[in-house]
């Protein structure tokens, strides 16, 4: 397939190249151009605008940090969509919230194409190894165009008959996400300043009927103080952000999510927001007085 890229971030750059890999004509953009160098050298095609990354393509993938961001890629003269053809899908790969997805679907119809909102779940290693799940949500006429793109970059495709409802879905995965990560955060701290040993902590976590996958890697991050993005803490309060909004508009009182929100704007302002989420850690362990 023919199909534009836009964004080249943590996990647009192994997704883009993965579709590379795959066989398909892949042409990039990103806001930093550089970024698109080390695939261009691989055979991806560059591209100078997003209207350039969209126009001739089958599909468009964006894949941006929030709905500001698709928003700044989708409008005005070199936007997709000044050069989206007719029959195009484009699929929007961005955690952008429920409203976003609905805006975005209207405005791509309006052009003649098709949209799929399809938030990812997954970590960078998994988009390295294209072993991510993707929540796609449209026409089924739109997945099944779609379909081979989305294949290449994912193990696993859950498909929902609604953009904004597949939005929905990863707002409720961040929001059970968001809260897993904080409390482990903060249970850390809590057993720590009783001297109990942070390793030791997470080994009977891990042996109780709570383990998680999530507590076991982002325990080593936590032990090692290893804060390397793999999802920053500004994009894990964006998330709740997104989550408030839609609760609001759907009248869901959501206390757990706006303690969590707190939590991750409070890492923000103390300097970490461009910490890997688990440096929420840090955030308790220096309010407990913790020294590490």
């Amino acid at each position: 397939m023919k199909i534009g890229f836009l964004g080249l971030g943590t996990m647009g750059t192994p997704m883009a190249n993965n579709l590379r890999k795959s066989g398909h004509t892949v042409t990039v953009w990103n806001r930093t151009p550089g970024k698109a160098d080390p695939l261009v050298k691989k055979g991806a095609k560059p591209a100078g605008t997003p209207r350039q990354a969209t126009s001739g393509q089958e599909v468009v993938i964006l894949c941006v940090a929030d709905e500001k961001a698709v928003d700044g890629v989708l409008e005005g003269p070199d936007g997709v969509l000044a050069g989206l053809d007719p029959g195009v899908v484009v699929v929007d790969c961005s955690t952008a919230g429920v409203r976003s997805a609905g805006l975005v679907e209207e405005r791509v119809k309006a052009r003649g194409g098709s949209f799929l909102a399809a938030p990812l779940l997954g970590s960078k290693a998994a988009a390295e190894k294209a072993q991510l799940t993707i929540v796609v949500g449209g026409s089924a006429e739109a997945r099944e165009k779609a379909r081979p793109a989305l294949r290449a970059v994912s193990a696993r495709i859950i498909e929902i008959d609604s953009a904004p409802k597949a939005a929905l879905m990863k707002l409720v995965v961040n929001a059970v996400g968001g809260a897993m990560m904080t409390a482990f955060g903060e249970a850390l701290a809590f057993g720590a300043s009783g001297g109990l040993e942070i390793e030791k902590i997470i080994e009977t976590i891990q042996a109780s009927s709570f383990h998680s996958p999530l507590f076991l890697m982002k325990g080593e991050q936590i032990l090692n103080k290893d804060w390397t993005p793999r999802f920053a803490v500004a994009l894990a309060e964006k998330d709740q952000r997104l989550v408030q909004d839609a609760a609001a508009t759907q009248g869901v009182v959501m206390p757990i999510s706006s303690a969590v929100r707190r939590v991750f704007a409070e890492a923000i302002e103390s300097g970490r927001g461009d910490r890997d989420m688990c440096a929420v850690t840090d955030l308790f362990f220096e309010r407990a007085g913790l020294k590490r």
